[in-house]
């Protein structure tokens, strides 16, 4: 009863955070069309102007200068108010996030003879987690990106006649802008349901999925196979790909590592990986406690919850300055192939 009401409550406060996000996002565009608004009116006050420029038609231009500069402090003051009721609600969601994770420890203490019921509690709840990053991660990009995409739009509409050449360099950044929505898109689905694994198998994937990592960050990861690869279910390839790709993240924006080691294995009854990194490495105990409750990943918890969903084995061996070992092993059932 205290966890469902810590919860509606929780979802209250996120409600009242992305109401708070969509409100800065808008002061943010507004904010931006009155400044170039204001340019756009000062170009006509320049002296050039003047030997052709009505008299009258300056007076009104620099009337309407002042006019959207006081309505730009208008929209700087509501701009940081919403900000600071931004970090206020941040800091509640946190608090709260922690109390809920404290009540859910205890709850699984006082019964833990309901096993069964904690499986399917924290199956629905990887689930969740998992929707809601992928609806962050449309809303911080692809959402923001096309709501920002008309206002451009609007704005050119408004420059078309009067000022061409400036519509024209506007238009190349709608352009541009939509170029860069396709990609974020591509690479969203991507990272849902990799094309790549499908048709050419699990081998390949990451193998590409590492390259790509390398490529980006700058730097070492050797990735190698023992045992003959045969097929197996997409869902412990997709699993299995999931955490090589959060454990070498892991290693090099959290860990700072240099050289990143990964080893797929194929046996006859089952599939294993290891990942070893020389980082800074962690404290897991203190991770344990202070486990991520806010969806921002697929962290360390939502790799275990998976790979025990899978009846699987993961160890997670680390300490301060001594590098991270990982080591995943699933069971296989050959016959049941994909």
């Amino acid at each position: 009863m205290v966890i469902s009401y810590l919860n509606r409550l929780h979802d209250e406060y996120i409600g009242e955070q992305l109401d708070l996000e969509k409100k800065i996002h808008n002061l943010n565009i507004h904010l931006r069309e009155n400044t170039e608004f204001i340019k756009l009116l000062d170009q006509t006050n320049d002296p050039t102007y003047e030997s052709f420029t009505p008299w009258d038609v300056n007076v009104k231009n620099k009337k309407k200068i002042q006019e959207l500069m006081e309505e730009q402090q208008k929209i700087k003051e509501s701009l940081e108010e919403a900000r600071e009721h931004y970090a206020a609600s941040q800091r509640k969601i946190e608090e709260l996030t922690a109390v809920i994770s404290q009540a859910k420890k205890q709850l699984t203490l006082d019964e833990s003879d309901c096993d069964d019921e904690v499986f399917r509690i924290t199956m629905l709840e990887t689930q969740e987690n998992e929707r809601q990053r992928i609806s962050r991660e449309l809303h911080d990009s692809t959402a923001q990106n096309l709501t920002s995409l008309v206002h451009k739009t609007e704005f050119c509409i408004k420059l078309v006649e009067e000022d061409p050449i400036r519509c024209k360099l506007e238009l190349n950044k709608v352009s541009k802008m939509i170029r860069e929505i396709i990609n974020d898109t591509r690479e969203l689905i991507y990272n849902l349901r990799p094309m790549s694994f499908d048709d050419i198998g699990l081998d390949i994937a990451i193998e590409r999925a590492l390259d790509k990592l390398e490529s980006s960050e700058s730097r070492k990861i050797d990735f190698m196979v023992e045992g003959e690869p045969y097929s197996i279910k997409s869902v412990i390839g997709i699993t299995l790909l999931r955490i090589i790709q959060e454990g070498c993240s892991n290693a090099v924006r959290h860990g700072n590592a240099s050289i990143i080691q990964v080893l797929l294995k194929y046996e006859d009854d089952k599939i294993s990986v290891k990942i070893e990194d020389d980082g800074s490495g962690f404290d897991t105990k203190s991770v344990e406690q202070n486990s991520r409750d806010d969806n921002s990943g697929f962290g360390l918890s939502m790799m275990k919850e998976r790979v025990y969903l899978l009846s699987g084995n993961i160890t997670i061996d680390s300490d301060i300055h001594c590098g991270t070992k990982i080591n995943v092993e699933v069971p296989i059932k050959k016959k049941e192939g994909v």
